[in-house]
This record gives structure tokens, C-alpha cells and sequence, in this order.
């Protein structure tokens, strides 16, 4: 039976070994993403999408012992690589969800990446705000703020890597990459939908609590 699953303001923190929780999601996101490459529709699109994925679940495991974010932190964690390696599987562009929402609205492009780069910030202001608060000990707004002004730093710095590595890769592989589909805006449009996304987040969370207070 699992322990009461802890949250960024209770800093009930397990290590790896005893929190089966956390076992519980990095056992079903490995198993997951095996199933999910075995099945990809293109092999360099999918390790290119997944450099990040690397890079982040790298650091996660080697910060751990420095800082462990809350329970309820690394299920957001979770969330947001489901979401994203569901995309690479289908090359985002190709995404049957994507494909659903395009022909039952009459949509001119597939949206399934507006979803992910809203979901990016949305899911991962959580975790930033735990950070801050039990990290940096931000008590003030701020620790409402600065994930809103983080995750727009982030969505800009991500969209030079795609433009980055559009240029170092081959024509096809840099627009399945990058997946604009013909939208000149499209980077523009990512970002907002992040930054939309973490501000939903911490306004709700700052309501709540300023409900919970009273």
C-alpha cells in the first residue's frame, strides 16, 4: 500500500528504494517507452525527440540525492514525457489524437503539439514551484511568479534547439522535427501555449491555497 503521496509543501521525501510510487512510474515510463520506439513510425525522428528525454531523466536520477522533488512533482514529470513520447511516435505531425481532433473540427493542421507545448507548461510549472519553494526557499509571490517566467524561457530556448537542429540535420528530418506543418507562426504560438499553460497552473494553485487559508 502506498504512503500518503507527498506534495511541495509536505517535505516527506523517501529515497528511491523505499518510495514505490516513484518505482511504480519509472518501471511503467521504461516499459512504456520500449513499446512505444518498438513501434515508432521513424527511428531518427524518434531518438531526435527523445535527446531531451535522456538528458532530463539523466539529471532527475543524479539530482536526487541533492534534491527530490515531491511525489506529486515527479508524476507531473511523468505525465509530461507520456505525452511527449506518445507524440514521437508518431512524429507528432501523425498523431492519431491529433488526427481525430483535425477532422472532427475541420482543423487545417494536426494539433496534437499545441497540446504538448500547453501541457509543458501546465505540468511542469508544478514541479518549478516545488523548486523554488523547497530548494531556493522563495516564500514571497515570487514563487508563483518565476515558474510562469521560467517556462517562457524554456519554450524560447527549446525553439532554438529545433531551429538548431533543423539546420544541422537533412531537409526531411528537420521539418518532421520541427513539425510546423506550413504555420509561419508556429513557434510563437508553442510558446504562448506554454506560458498559458504554467499560468493556469500557479493561479490555481495560488487560489487554492489562499482558499485553503481562509
Amino acid at each position: 500500500m502506498y504512503k500518503k503521496i507527498s506534495t511541495a509543501t509536505k517535505n516527506d521525501r523517501l529515497p528511491i528504494s523505499g518510495n514505490a510510487f516513484l518505482i511504480s512510474l519509472v518501471i511503467s515510463f521504461v516499459a512504456l517507452w520500449f513499446y512505444m520506439y518498438i513501434n515508432c513510425i521513424d527511428v531518427t525522428d524518434w531518438f531526435i525527440e527523445n535527446m531531451l528525454v535522456f538528458i532530463f531523466s539523466a539529471w532527475c536520477i543524479f539530482s536526487y540525492k541533492r534534491f527530490a522533488f515531491s511525489d506529486t512533482s515527479y508524476f507531473f514529470f511523468y505525465l509530461f514525457l507520456l505525452l511527449h513520447i506518445f507524440g514521437a511516435m508518431y512524429a507528432y505531425t501523425q498523431n492519431p489524437v491529433g488526427e481525430y481532433f483535425q477532422e472532427k473540427y475541420n482543423l487545417w493542421r494536426n494539433p496534437y503539439d499545441r497540446v504538448v507545448h500547453f501541457g509543458f507548461g501546465f505540468l511542469l510549472a508544478y514541479p518549478l514551484h516545488d523548486y523554488l519553494l523547497n530548494r531556493l526557499k522563495i516564500k514571497s509571490h515570487w514563487q508563483y511568479v518565476l515558474p510562469v517566467e521560467i517556462t517562457l524561457s524554456l519554450a524560447c530556448t527549446f525553439e532554438l534547439i529545433e531551429w538548431t537542429v533543423a539546420e544541422l540535420t537533412t531537409k526531411e528530418t528537420g521539418e518532421t522535427y520541427v513539425a510546423t506543418q506550413g504555420d509561419v507562426w508556429d513557434a510563437h504560438k508553442d510558446i504562448a501555449l506554454a506560458v498559458a499553460g504554467a499560468a493556469i497552473t500557479m493561479l490555481t494553485l495560488y487560489i487554492y491555497r489562499n482558499q485553503k487559508k481562509k
